[in-house]
């Protein structure tokens, strides 16, 4: 039995050590894995790190040739030696992005979207939700480090955005559109009886409320304002024949059975500089942070250490 047991035990012992070396081997057999691809400052990126990136940002990169595998790698170096320049920033003036700040954003991305809708959307964009939050939190801590560098200068005052809507009139011009409510059955025989109750005077968001499958059921249908083109072609046809006040009938999609309340018209005309200005000064500010940042960056990359090892992304070609 003492036999059994040293045996097993040195068996144990030997897989254990076929694996080490093995590993080792492997990492023998890609130093370079190990080696800086560039260093910002004090901060680096090793090859390995940057391959990882890679598979991130570009998981079919195989399908390419190699100048175009190359051209990518160029550009993701650039990305990424962009975001080392504000982590070191942001860990220089203590910028930091809390846990709870983290799942807001999550919250935000994942929308009305149902937990099974959101994670289809990951997969299709070849993403896990770990590599989106790796991306919101770089946009919190690029949007932290902006408002800390740039301060009151990207402020846009009133008239600022009153002469930018007298100089460009033409993007404020609205076509003509409508405001509906619409609810969604997956039978004709539903509709056409919730319908009957709506001819009766039931108010069309209760009803949506109780009888609607479709999502915009919670604030009673409503769709908000919309013009041609936005909507499927099927609702365009019913909807822009319609009266204010006037209800469809029921409507087939390859969505299910639809039906429809359109509720105002309003005629094409150029919006009131009150409605826009908010929106116009929201625009300018964004633009002009976007800019301020852009140089803070520029010079703020002159003014660091930076080099690349650009030799470590020409010694091969991602397998095909």
């Amino acid at each position: 039995m003492g036999v059994y047991v040293l045996y097993r035990k040195l068996f144990k012992w030997f897989v254990l050590l076929v694996f080490l070396l093995g590993l080792s081997a492997c990492q023998q057999q890609q130093p370079e894995l190990k080696l800086p691809l560039f260093k910002v400052g004090e901060r680096q990126l090793t090859l390995q790190q940057f391959e990882r990136e890679l598979q991130s940002n570009h998981p079919d990169l195989t399908e390419l040739t190699f100048p175009d595998q190359l051209q990518l790698k160029i550009q993701l170096v650039h990305r990424l030696i962009e975001r080392e320049l504000i982590y070191a920033e942001a860990e220089r003036i203590d910028v930091q992005v809390f846990p709870d700040e983290l799942d807001a954003a999550m919250v935000d991305l994942r929308g009305n979207y149902s937990a099974v809708e959101y994670q289809q959307i990951l997969r299709e964009a070849g993403q896990s939700e770990q590599s989106w939050k790796q991306v919101l939190k770089q946009r919190l801590i690029t949007k932290k480090v902006s408002a800390a560098v740039l301060g009151p200068q990207i402020g846009v005052t009133e008239k600022e955005a009153e002469t930018y809507y007298l100089d460009n009139r033409d993007q404020f011009r609205r076509p003509a559109e409508l405001r509906a409510r619409q609810m969604l059955f997956d039978n004709i025989e539903t509709a056409e009886a919730v319908l009957k109750k709506l001819k009766k005077g039931h108010d069309f968001a209760t009803l949506a409320r109780e009888h609607s499958l479709s999502p915009d059921r919670e604030n009673g249908g409503n769709l908000g304002y919309f013009s041609k083109g936005q909507l499927p072609p099927e609702f365009d046809k019913v909807l822009f024949n319609l009266a204010a006040g006037q209800l469809s009938d029921p409507v087939e999609s390859p969505y299910g059975i639809h039906l429809f309340l359109v509720e105002r018209r309003r005629r094409a005309g150029l919006r009131a500089f009150a409605a826009v200005k908010k929106e116009i000064m929201e625009q300018l500010s964004q633009q002009r942070e976007e800019d301020a940042f852009q140089k803070w960056l520029e010079e703020l990359h002159a003014d660091t250490q930076v080099s690349v090892n650009w030799d470590l992304l020409k010694t091969k070609q991602t397998e095909k």
